[in-house]
């Protein structure tokens, strides 16, 4: 039993993580971002509200997930490298899985991310996608703090079109 007990759960892992298990997505764009309250890594309170009149990225991701482990850095440095400097930019990746803080910290450390990282965020990609499978995926919230950009795709297949969102909406602030 026990030496069918790991194939099958790698099966689930890399299941959970295929593109086409998504299921249907909810695209908001246009629509008022939910707002959220969650705890950071280092045990800060962040709400988005806070952050009205910047225009915010976001990284739903889950801890373990491998997709988001390779995209990862790919936030980091083309996205959050990019804008960090702009007092008008803030970017926050958001752990779907609800995983443990030493498999957020793990997460941080593999990907490089220096952007914060809040825990317990399934509920909030609940709000945002209308299911609790679309990891590995963008947002970008306006500074009117409407959705701009919601992804549908992996983070690696739309970085430039967030990229260019981002722009946009700096650009007219």
């Amino acid at each position: 039993m026990k030496k069918l007990f790991i194939p099958v759960l790698f099966f689930l892992l890399i299941s959970a993580c295929a593109e086409d298990s998504i299921g249907p997505v909810s695209d908001n764009t246009g629509e008022p971002a939910p707002n959220f309250t969650l705890t950071s890594l280092d045990g800060e309170q962040v709400s988005l509200s806070t952050y009205s009149g910047k225009v915010v990225y976001l990284f739903f991701y889950g801890a373990d997930c491998p997709h988001c482990r390779s995209n990862g850095p790919v936030t980091e440095t083309q996205i959050h490298q990019t804008f960090k400097n702009d007092t008008n930019f803030v970017a926050f990746g958001l752990d779907t899985w609800n995983l443990p803080q030493s498999a957020n910290n793990s997460f941080k450390v593999a990907t490089g991310i220096t952007y914060p990282l809040l825990l317990s965020a399934r509920s909030v990609l609940i709000s945002y996608y209308g299911n609790s499978n679309a990891y590995d995926r963008s947002v970008v919230v306006n500074a009117e703090g409407n959705i701009a950009y919601q992804g549908s795709g992996y983070v690696n297949t739309d970085t430039d079109q967030v990229i260019e969102i981002i722009e946009k909406e700096l650009s007219e602030l």
